[in-house]
């Protein structure tokens, strides 16, 4: 029995993947997202399912899933530090024909000055970058996002307040009433005398003490004398609540004014599934699609000048954008 022979050998292949896999491979994941194939970041069994069958037919190994998901961890890896440390830095592009990060070398030695691992990057390649940003970049901004949202909350990119006016003001609705402003009084539950009630308040004796007050009933709010008509102070409280009230709906209508104002100064961001919606609209053959989709992708500028053309000749456009010389 000792000399029996071990039958349950592990046979799992070690993948050494090459670039042109990579390529095969991005390009199958891009396409699966586009096809809705991704839900919350994360890709379906039957994306998985596809792509293993159109690598083995491609590429002629006997792909797993497992293989698939341990790649895509490392392209994830390497694209996540890619972007953090390119996204924001100027001076810095990428080629697509060297897949390189390309900058002058004083950018270089200011950038590994302060970010060290930047180093490695002036001789290590990263294949399929545009396409990556598709895949991922949202992933990583929302990962980024959510270290930084506590600090960050509240502010623009230049520090500036951002205005949400539903926190403002709901349309009016302000709940606060009297009855809340003289509990914050201190407690005493009236509210604080206006001048002339100060004035008149002056010239009575001291009141007893604190402690002498303790269990005693509160009493109502004395009458003050505004132009020789005696009206009662929460009356007066109420009219100068009611101004407040009116001059906070007056700074909200002006945001409101300047967000507008803002937007309309905004070039209009068209998302990824827009673009592609656009494609399948304009009637661009299947075989290409996917070409113009990432050609598209790669450059916020060729999708403004996409869609700034009129709708009956954005495919004429795109196709002289594609395949015209520089």
């Amino acid at each position: 029995m000792g000399n029996k022979k071990r039958t349950n050998v592990d046979k799992r292949d070690i993948v050494k993947w090459t670039e042109r896999w990579d390529d095969f491979f991005v390009e199958a994941l891009v396409r699966q997202q586009s096809m809705g194939n991704r839900i919350d970041k994360v890709f379906t069994t039957k994306a998985y399912d596809n792509i293993v069958k159109e690598l083995r037919e491609k590429i002629g190994k006997p792909f797993e899933k497992d293989h698939l998901k341990n790649r895509m961890k490392t392209l994830k890896h390497n694209f996540n530090e890619c972007y953090d440390l390119f996204k924001d830095t100027n001076g810095f592009t990428w080629s697509s024909e060297t897949k390189m990060w390309t900058a002058k070398p004083e950018v270089w030695k200011a950038l590994i000055k302060v970010k060290p691992g930047a180093k490695k990057w002036m001789t290590t390649p990263i294949a399929n970058y545009d396409k990556l940003l598709l895949l991922f970049a949202k992933e990583r901004d929302f990962a980024r996002g959510s270290k930084v949202d506590a600090h960050q909350h509240g502010t623009s990119r230049n520090g500036s307040l951002l205005y949400d006016i539903n926190q403002v003001t709901s349309q009016n609705e302000i709940t606060l009433t009297l009855e809340d402003l003289n509990d914050m009084n201190d407690g005493t539950n009236q509210l604080p005398p206006p001048i002339e009630a100060n004035s008149q308040a002056d010239s009575q004796p001291p009141s007893q003490s604190a402690t002498s007050l303790k269990g005693k009933k509160r009493k109502a709010p004395r009458d003050v004398c505004e132009g020789n008509v005696y009206q009662r102070k929460t009356d007066v409280f109420a009219r100068e609540f009611e101004s407040i009230r009116e001059a906070i709906k007056d700074v909200a209508q002006a945001i409101r004014e300047g967000n507008v104002i803002a937007e309309r100064g905004r070039p209009r961001v068209y998302s990824e599934q827009e673009v592609f919606t656009e494609l399948v609209k304009i009637g661009v053959d299947v075989q290409m699609r996917y070409k113009a989709y990432t050609f598209l992708i790669a450059n916020a500028g060729r999708v403004r000048a996409f869609f700034g053309c009129p709708a009956e000749e954005r495919k004429e456009f795109l196709l002289q954008l594609m395949y015209s010389p520089p």
